[in-house]
């Protein structure tokens, strides 16, 4: 089966679904969606390439995606809307979770890609992840403090450093998050890390832009800035 890319009355049929399932009435997932049709237009590939996609490790299925991304030749995925909106109806089964036996789909822009807010656009489960891996590919050892854990599940550091489209793309600023919250000894999130140290760091971060250049600094001039309440996160590399 290849690949396709849902159009815009693809994209309304996918919401219509969606918005079914929130009702006493959810409707059939319309499979009418998923191969070339009036819904959807044929890239190519093959979809065993998303089947292969460990849905249980971000990082994993973040590095699977850029794979397919690079194999169907997508130059600018980044702001391909219908693509990722099609992934996310393909994956549906598999990322969907379920309450009491019943689909539970959450918020609308976890399924359909907005690349034009980023307010938004980072709340998708597989485009966010792309585009942050591809922009930091040579930082995969250090991602992984953000991407790590279910598709499904990107917790609350995700939410804080990825809603920040100036924390997200700023080199540094992933290793200072890695130094900061990611145990190397037990290769996990250091504790606390996922609740009000991450809503905390978002905070005094925001503040410490108006002064500092961080795009300038390396990530253990950052962990030096931070006050004193994160000194039991604080490990700087040698």
């Amino acid at each position: 089966m290849k690949i396709c890319r849902l159009n815009g009355r693809g994209i309304e049929r996918f919401i219509q679904y969606l918005d079914s399932l929130k009702t006493d009435q959810p409707g059939e997932f319309p499979r009418e969606l998923l191969g070339s049709s009036e819904f959807a237009d044929e890239i190519g590939g093959d979809t065993a390439w998303l089947d292969a996609l460990d849905l249980s490790d971000r990082l994993e299925s973040a590095k699977g995606l850029d794979e397919v991304v690079r194999n169907l030749g997508l130059l600018s995925a980044e702001r391909d809307k219908g693509f990722w909106t099609w992934c996310s109806a393909y994956l549906f089964d598999r990322l969907c979770k379920r309450n009491g036996g019943r689909y539970s789909p959450g918020e609308l822009a976890i399924w359909v890609a907005e690349p034009d807010n980023w307010q938004r656009y980072y709340r998708h489960y597989l485009a966010a992840i792309w585009r942050v891996y591809a922009a930091h590919r040579d930082l995969e050892d250090q991602l992984v403090v953000l991407l790590n854990g279910p598709v499904n599940t990107p917790g609350e550091l995700w939410a804080q450093v990825a809603a920040n489209q100036k924390l997200i793309t700023n080199r540094s600023m992933i290793g200072a998050v890695f130094h900061l919250f990611w145990d190397k000894q037990k290769n996990e999130r250091k504790r606390g890390s996922g609740g009000a140290g991450a809503r905390r760091l978002s905070q005094v971060l925001k503040q410490f832009e108006r002064t500092y250049d961080f795009y300038a600094m390396h990530p253990e001039d950052l962990v030096r800035l931070l006050p004193r309440e994160f000194d039991r996160f604080k490990e700087l590399s040698a």
